[in-house]
């Protein structure tokens, strides 16, 4: 690979001329060596800082903001949509549907009716396909964000990058989703453990583990 090559010169040459800087000093002054190696490492580490890890930084913060807020956007807009087919449009604060207990115990209220609100929600994705299209095309631009961070970002953390790289597959397959009575059934196994948490595994957990995950790459 000619990165690989580059850092491999790269290595040799500081090599070379580090051997070479020790045996031409002049009158064997080590002193002055030393406090040359000294300075241009102090020089290096500040111009490092100022060229490389600050403008990486603020980038990586920026690619972050912007990630965390196409995902709220993303659950506002389904919440919004969730509300309509529920018939619930009464519901004042919608914000606090972003919180995972407040959602479930909203959405499998029935509030005296045949059914809860979700089934609700179920049966009008399945219903009408404009709702289920305005959903796939929250979570198609959902899925361009996480992309992007994936490709624009170095995420060390190798549970982050499979986590996003999951959702990103599972989006995907969710996209292609058509109103039959399966399909539909998956598609909204989906938003659920999305909005409320669910995990076949841990239950419902306490936090947002998209959000969670998110945070780790601060």
């Amino acid at each position: 690979m000619p990165e690989r090559k580059i850092i491999w010169f790269l290595v040799i040459a500081a090599v070379a001329c580090s051997i070479l800087s020790v045996v031409t000093v002049p009158n064997n002054d080590y002193f002055s060596l030393v406090n040359s190696f000294s300075v241009g490492f102090v020089i290096s580490v500040v111009f490092y800082f100022i060229v490389v890890y600050f403008p990486e930084n603020q980038r990586k913060a920026r690619i972050y903001r912007s990630m965390e807020l196409q995902y709220r956007v993303f659950k506002e807009s389904c919440i919004s949509t969730f509300l309509v087919l529920s018939d619930s449009q009464e519901y004042e604060y919608k914000e606090n549907l972003l919180n995972q207990e407040e959602f479930r115990r909203y959405f499998k209220n029935n509030n005296g009716r045949n059914e809860n609100r979700w089934d609700a929600v179920v049966n009008g994705i399945q219903g009408n396909e404009y709702y289920l299209n305005e959903i796939i095309y929250e979570l198609r631009m959902l899925n361009e964000e996480i992309k992007f961070i994936r490709s624009s970002v170095d995420i060390h953390d190798e549970d982050v990058f499979q986590f996003l790289k999951r959702l990103s597959h599972m989006i995907h397959r969710m996209e292609s989703t058509k109103p039959d009575y399966d399909d539909i059934k998956s598609f909204c196994g989906f938003l659920w453990s999305l909005f409320t948490g669910w995990s076949f595994i841990d239950g419902y957990r306490k936090t947002d583990i998209v959000t969670e995950m998110l945070e780790r790459i601060k």
